[in-house]
């Protein structure tokens, strides 16, 4: 919690003053922007609701596959165990960021599927993209593509501390990548995800709506052809269309996009054999 509030504290000014130097999107607030008050909401249901759950994923599945042995498995899973626990920890640490970057890298593109569609499009609901974009992710977003990422990544054994190491990196490179900055990182625009680079995945454009799927490194989007960074070119218009603008009126639209499918799908054809 303190790093949290420490973090949020920084990005507020730091992200602030330098969008006022390097903006990708000029027009936009820079301080104060028009979706932070939603944001916030959805960063405070974040600390109040979701809590450790990787943690709750790996104790259920523990308990309902190994029952009177859990315990003991459960003790060696949250210490660390096996060849990769006993890595130097920035080895473990780096390691661990990659096999991170891999797994919701396929998790992401997972929704960007049309049934999985209306639960992320709620991230890509801001208008004007800023880095509080970061926490507006719906629960069920948040479920599998976060905490069900994490949990897959502990069951591999990396000590606790190496968690420890990576979590504030991981906080600051995903409020950065979503800041108004018309960074491309130069020469390493294919090594680490820049503002122009992630900010490219959020427009509204049909034509670049499936690419840039890669939170830290581009390696993947470069190796499974979902790269897109155009030189000499800025991303420029961002959001939903049909995305309700209230707090709770988005984290009911997933689930009301999904109900009319269903309803849809449930119609007889016009013009269908009737018995």
């Amino acid at each position: 919690m303190p790093w949290d509030l420490i973090n949020l504290a920084i990005s507020f000014v730091a992200f602030g003053m330098l969008a006022r130097l390097a903006p990708c999107n000029p027009g936009q607030r820079l301080f104060v922007g028009r979706d932070m008050a939603i944001d916030a909401l959805y960063g405070l249901l974040g600390v109040v609701i979701y809590g450790d759950i990787a943690d709750f994923y790996i104790r259920t599945g523990a308990s309902l596959m190994l029952q009177k042995d859990a315990p003991a498995a459960l003790a060696m899973i949250f210490a660390g165990y096996g060849p990769v626990s006993h890595l130097p920890l920035i080895v473990q640490s780096l390691l661990m960021l990659v096999v991170l970057d891999f797994v919701q890298y396929w998790l992401h593109r997972l929704f960007h599927l049309s049934p999985f569609w209306p639960f992320h499009a709620v991230h890509h609901s801001p208008e004007d993209l800023d880095w509080t974009a970061t926490y507006r992710i719906h629960p069920v977003n948040f479920l599998i593509y976060s905490a069900g990422a994490l949990a897959i990544v502990r069951l591999a054994g990396f000590s606790p501390a190496a968690f420890f190491v990576l979590g504030p990196f991981n906080l600051v490179i995903g409020s950065l990548v979503h800041a108004n900055l018309n960074w491309t990182f130069g020469p390493f625009r294919y090594v680490i995800a820049s503002p122009v680079f992630h900010r490219w995945h959020h427009v509204s454009d049909p034509a670049v709506h499936d690419k840039n799927f890669s939170p830290t490194f581009p390696v993947w989007d470069l190796m499974f052809g979902t790269f897109h960074m155009p030189r000499g070119e800025l991303p420029q218009a961002y959001g939903v269309e049909g995305m309700p603008k209230e707090f709770l009126a988005q984290l009911v639209y997933p689930f009301r996009v999904t109900a009319e499918r269903l309803m849809a799908a449930r119609k007889p054809r016009v013009g269908a054999a009737t018995a």
